[in-house]
């Protein structure tokens, strides 16, 4: 199974304007949702993250008329265990590289605003700083001193974890109507119970309304997609007869689903099977490496093993072609 399921979920659901706008009526001031014009909402392709952290960011970018002027809502979804105390930095940094895009393309325009807002759903509830301002070190002579030279801001926060099923639903669905958007929500906040599949049973109103719609089936295959590659060990084809019934599918949705669910439960035994190919080359590997090294250098100290012991397969086959032509272990591992 994919080690993004959330960032997928997330694209999936939320690259729709009309499921973003859920976002913005939930998380988003009520001062500030009152001057959005929701209708001009549109998603502005590609990724502002930085190659290092796409394991656990995903990010969004929208433009939207605010007070009939254009403004830009940008939305990083933390999706690792644990706050990042260096969140307001990373907006920081990433709202740079949007203004300069935006500089490139209408030099001669004044920068629009970036309104930024974190979508977190960790395992405990967010405890890091929110403002810049709260990573900078001041003394309290200085503070008032200062100001006027640091930079300051505060991003908006929507942290899943820290609310209930109900108080989702409630603020969510009450609000936009937006219920596939909702049901993703309701998925990532519970994205650690070992039964996830059971969790979507509880939510049966939603189910219904969603297969009301349009594209109820192919939104119900995107939400069974994530609860298999977040959690395919605890999903059972009584499962998914359950969840099709609960959602009132058809006959021929209920076949689709179940006929997605064997094509991903092959596409993992496949996966697996792979995984553990590569897994006995990098061993194999990995051992002949070392006894040639110890052969060569004698014993290897701690960092030079913990190097070894982190390398994939392609950089453990290129110093095991560089041990009989170095002179030294630095050389190997260069």
């Amino acid at each position: 199974m994919t080690n993004q399921p959330h960032d997928r979920l997330v694209k999936a659901v939320f690259s729709d304007a009309r499921q973003a706008v859920l976002l913005l009526d939930t998380f988003l001031p009520r001062d500030i949702r009152a001057r959005i014009d929701a209708s001009t909402l549109q998603l502005v392709p590609g990724s502002f993250v930085d190659e290092e952290l796409t394991e656990v960011i995903t990010d969004l970018l929208f433009k939207v008329e605010m007070d009939q002027e254009r403004a830009l809502i940008y939305v990083l979804f933390e999706h690792q265990s644990t706050p990042d105390r260096a969140m307001p930095l990373r907006f920081l940094r990433t709202e740079g590289r949007i203004w300069q895009a935006w500089l490139r393309q209408n030099p001669k325009e004044l920068l629009p605003p970036i309104l930024p807002l974190a979508l977190y759903h960790g395992a405990e509830p967010w405890n890091e700083p929110i403002r810049l301002s709260e990573m900078i070190q001041r003394g309290a002579g200085s503070r008032e001193a200062l100001a006027p030279y640091l930079p300051e801001f505060r991003f908006l926060l929507a942290d899943l974890s820290g609310m209930t099923d109900d108080e989702i639903k409630a603020r969510v669905v009450g609000g936009a109507g937006a219920v596939f958007g909702a049901l993703a929500l309701l998925l990532l906040r519970n994205c650690r119970d070992s039964n996830l599949l059971a969790r979507l049973l509880d939510w049966p109103e939603l189910l219904v309304r969603l297969m009301a719609e349009p594209t109820g089936l192919r939104a119900l295959e995107t939400l069974v997609h994530y609860v298999f590659e977040a959690r395919g060990e605890s999903v059972s084809q009584e499962g998914l007869k359950a969840l099709c019934a609960r959602a009132h599918a058809s006959q021929e949705a209920e076949e689709t689903v179940m006929n997605l669910a064997e094509k991903l439960r092959a596409e993992g035994r496949l996966e697996g099977r792979l995984e553990g190919r590569q897994e006995g080359r990098e061993a194999e590997a990995r051992e002949s490496l070392l006894r040639l090294l110890r052969l060569r250098f004698g014993e290897l100290d701690a960092a030079a093993l913990a190097r070894i012991q982190g390398a994939d397969l392609r950089t453990l086959q290129a110093w095991l072609d560089r041990v009989l032509g170095s002179r030294m272990l630095g050389d190997v591992l260069a």
